[in-house]
């Protein structure tokens, strides 16, 4: 209960002495403190009482009612607070050093210090000359996004493994149940190593462009024929023609072969966006392609809830959900444009990393 100010005290006393009248003053305190409730005809009484016997109305017992602190002491805070300034890292509520319990640490840092946890993050190590590639790459891609229809014609193709062990984060899953009932709610990992290699391709006006199936590990001519007979004709469908359609890739040994750079060019001439060429996909960077930071970690996400039976069950989950992104192009939309501000935040960082973001 929110108790009354000092003011609202000596009103209440000062009204009840004048008029001996609980109705006078509740009504008279309503029109001075119309937001918030009228003292009851008890809490009138003995602010009255107290008044008489102490001279005062106010809260004898502040500072002191209630329950008191044992733990979250000033000392205790400030043994915390220099843990966490000397130490931040690798400390956590449970292994706090300085004996607190798990729930007395976790209040100090959150109520007394307003201070917050946050989830380490891992992100590909960046060696010494991908700064400048990166940030060259950052440079090339903001000053083209100046163009409106640049980001709609983008096409950014990538595969990924799905394996019939794979698992989804512990963290996105619950099941709920009464306290003490503990459900029978597990993740059996399977033990085959089977395992599927998915292409898919993202486009910026909001389309889709797979999934397909590499029946083994993806080579120079297995990808190749990936693009003769599925993506640029999906492409061509998608856009009616490759006039203005630009085609990123990453820097896998498949890419990068003589003959897929060739039919690249052919199809797209200087609108090609790849490991060491002229307009360079810079190395060892996820942090700057959507397939990397949006479309595998949801897909998976999705096709891992529960564990798949055999690999056609896999191969059907990526395919089911696949097409509920694309019944949502609007995340595939601003999954790209989100390329633009990485873009930026890498040429801030000086071709550093830009997550998290």
């Amino acid at each position: 209960m929110v108790q009354l100010t000092d003011d609202q005290r000596v009103f209440v006393v000062t009204k009840y002495l004048e008029t001996k009248s609980f109705k006078t003053v509740v009504d008279a305190f309503r029109l001075i403190y119309p937001n918030r409730n009228p003292p009851t005809k008890s809490t009138i009484w003995n602010n009255v009482q107290k008044y008489k016997n102490h001279s005062t109305s106010k809260n004898l017992n502040k500072e002191t009612s209630g329950s008191h602190r044992t733990v979250r002491t000033q000392n205790n805070i400030n043994q915390v607070r220099t843990l966490l300034q000397n130490q931040p890292d690798g400390t956590s509520c449970r292994r706090n050093f300085i004996g607190l319990s798990k729930s007395s640490f976790n209040r100090i840092v959150r109520e007394d210090m307003k201070w917050h946890p946050f989830k380490i993050h891992v992100r590909q190590e960046l060696l010494p000359t991908d700064l400048p590639r990166r940030l060259n790459f950052a440079q090339l891609f903001v000053n083209q996004s100046l163009n409106q229809r640049f980001l709609f014609n983008v096409v950014i193709g990538d595969e990924a493994s799905f394996a019939m062990n794979g698992t989804v984060s512990t963290q996105n899953v619950r099941c709920y149940a009464p306290q003490g009932q503990s459900p029978d709610f597990f993740y059996d990992k399977k033990n085959s190593r089977e395992k599927l290699s998915v292409w898919i391709g993202l486009c910026g006006n909001g389309a889709i462009i797979g999934p397909y199936f590499f029946l083994q590990n993806v080579n120079g001519r297995k990808y190749l024929d990936m693009l003769n007979n599925f993506a640029i004709p999906n492409i061509v469908q998608c856009y009616q023609n490759l006039q203005n359609v630009w085609w990123f890739q990453d820097g896998a040994p498949a890419h990068r072969t003589r003959v897929v750079i060739a039919q690249l060019t052919q199809s797209f001439q200087h609108r090609v966006v790849a490991l060491n060429q002229p307009i360079e996909w810079p190395p060892r960077s996820p942090d700057l392609t959507p397939c990397d930071f949006f479309l595998w970690g949801w897909l998976k996400n999705k096709v891992y809830v529960t564990p798949p039976r055999n690999i056609a069950d896999l191969r059907q989950r990526i395919v089911f959900h696949t097409n509920e992104l694309k019944r949502n192009p609007n995340f595939v939309i601003n999954s790209v444009r989100a390329m633009r501000t990485r873009a930026n935040e890498c040429i801030n960082k000086n071709g550093g990393q830009v997550e998290p973001l």
